[in-house]
């Protein structure tokens, strides 16, 4: 009879639990499995692109830039007459008229002046009446020359014939006449002169007080009292295109109307702020899409929830190069001008390059282009088809030719649940800021941030432009 050993009974008991701990690894690998590419496979085929459908609307392109608000015309008016100044009649922030009296210098030189060119003036009168009298005595010699040569004579005796030949000595009627011409002539330059210096010299005087050469509002006073001004051409003043170009003119009541988009030079800096504008800069490309007179939004960084329009007043001929940078500069007019807007403040400016009105569109985000051709995606599974554009917008784009309203088509970039951006503006879909309706702002329903419900950002509606 065989004998049979048995394991003890504590080593049976370890071996049962040994086996169900490699069972329990087992499991935990087979699920990891499964959930890595099992899970994962299924998600991936899960993951569909959304679909749009080809409406009709107005399509608008356009180039954006930045620059600043500025007036569209300053002036710095500075002393014409050299002096002292004796009173400062405005201050900051005061908004003074054309030909208001701003400061005054010392006048007592320039009075001096005007006086030494009244007693030069009168010098130069008498002698102008000297040398027409002594004009009018050399003609009447001449005449009583000319009678006498005309009579005849009768043979002189020796003392008549010496009386004569001492008068042949001397000056003859016509030279005299020519020489006292010549000094009335001299006379009268002399006193023209006279009259042109007494003129400046009470200019001086007139210009002891300076005068704003436009209206506007005080920015800034640079001189005081008790300090010398004057002397020099240092008013500057700004057109409406505020590009700086030179020139000369007359403004009146003491400053000088040299152009210039230079500030701070004259004894005071005047800025009209009641006719804004903004000036910015657009390079090369899209420099060449913008024209005058075409219309523009500009939105302010101070009050972002404000649109301001805006006109194109004109384009730099002349280009700015900045570390190998090409760009024109570019005026806009403000249509209205907001209360609280200040010069300097940054302003974002947004023209409109063309438009297309009642055309069919689709989102930018669904066309694929290779070179001059363009696709999209249909979303009922026929495969590709080429399309024809026409106005690209910042987020729609026109469609010429190759769909029709109401076709379904996929958006290409990114599914559902990514992060992305879109800009438009819309008809439909109230509340929302995205390009779909539904009061969210993604670029569909249901209150995401992004393309997409989910997250990301995005601007427009259902019927964008």
């Amino acid at each position: 009879m065989t004998k049979v050993s048995l394991l003890p009974r504590h080593k049976l008991r370890g071996l049962s639990m040994l086996n169900v701990a490699l069972v329990a690894i087992v499991l935990a690998v087979a699920t990891a499995a499964y959930l890595l590419f099992f899970r994962g496979e299924s998600e991936a085929a899960g993951t569909t692109r959304p679909t749009v459908t080809v409406a009709r609307g107005d399509v608008t392109a356009g180039v954006s830039s930045s620059g600043t608000l500025q007036s569209s015309q300053t002036a710095s008016p500075q002393f014409a007459t050299s002096g002292t100044v004796t009173a400062v009649l405005v201050k900051v922030g005061q908004v003074v008229a054309k030909g208001a009296a701003i400061a005054r210098i010392d006048p007592a030189a320039a009075e001096r002046e005007v006086r030494i060119a009244e007693q030069n003036q009168i010098a130069a009168a008498n002698s102008v009446t000297a040398a027409q009298e002594s004009l009018d005595d050399a003609e009447d010699a001449k005449e009583a020359a000319d009678e006498a040569a005309a009579e005849p004579t009768p043979t002189p005796t020796p003392g008549q014939q010496t009386q004569t030949q001492t008068q042949s000595q001397g000056q003859s009627p016509e030279v005299a006449v020519s020489n006292a011409e010549a000094s009335l002539a001299r006379a009268k330059a002399d006193k023209e002169q006279a009259d042109q210096n007494l003129e400046a010299a009470q200019s001086d005087v007139t210009n002891t007080t300076l005068k704003a050469p436009i209206a506007g509002t005080i920015t800034a006073i640079n001189g005081s009292v008790g300090s010398v001004a004057g002397g020099s051409s240092g008013s500057g003043s700004t057109g409406s295109t505020g590009t700086g170009t030179t020139g000369q003119g007359s403004t009146g009541g003491g400053s000088s109307a040299t152009t210039s988009s230079a500030a701070g030079t004259g004894f005071v800096d005047i800025a009209d702020l009641k006719t804004l504008q903004v000036v910015a800069s657009f390079p090369e490309a899209d420099a060449v899409k913008i024209k005058a007179k075409q219309a523009a939004t500009v939105t302010l960084n101070a009050e972002p929830g404000s649109t301001l329009t805006a006109t194109l007043t004109s384009v730099s001929p002349t280009p700015t190069t900045t570390n190998g940078v090409v760009s024109y500069s570019a005026t806009f007019t403000l249509a209205k001008v907001p209360a609280s807007a200040r010069i300097g403040q940054t302003a974002n400016v947004t023209v409109q390059t063309a438009k297309a009105t009642n055309v069919l569109y689709v989102p930018t985000t669904s066309i694929v282009t290779n070179g001059t051709t363009h696709t999209v995606t249909m979303a009922n599974g026929s495969g590709s088809r080429e399309v024809q554009i026409g106005v690209q917008g910042g987020s729609f784009t026109q469609i010429t030719s190759g769909l029709d309203e109401g076709d379904s088509i996929e958006l290409i970039q990114g599914a559902i649940g990514a992060t992305g951006t879109g800009q438009g503006q819309g008809r439909n879909g109230a509340g929302g800021t995205g390009q779909f309706p539904g009061g969210g702002t993604g670029q569909f329903p249901g209150g995401g941030s992004g393309q997409f419900p989910g997250a990301g950002t995005g601007a427009g509606a259902n019927r964008g432009r």
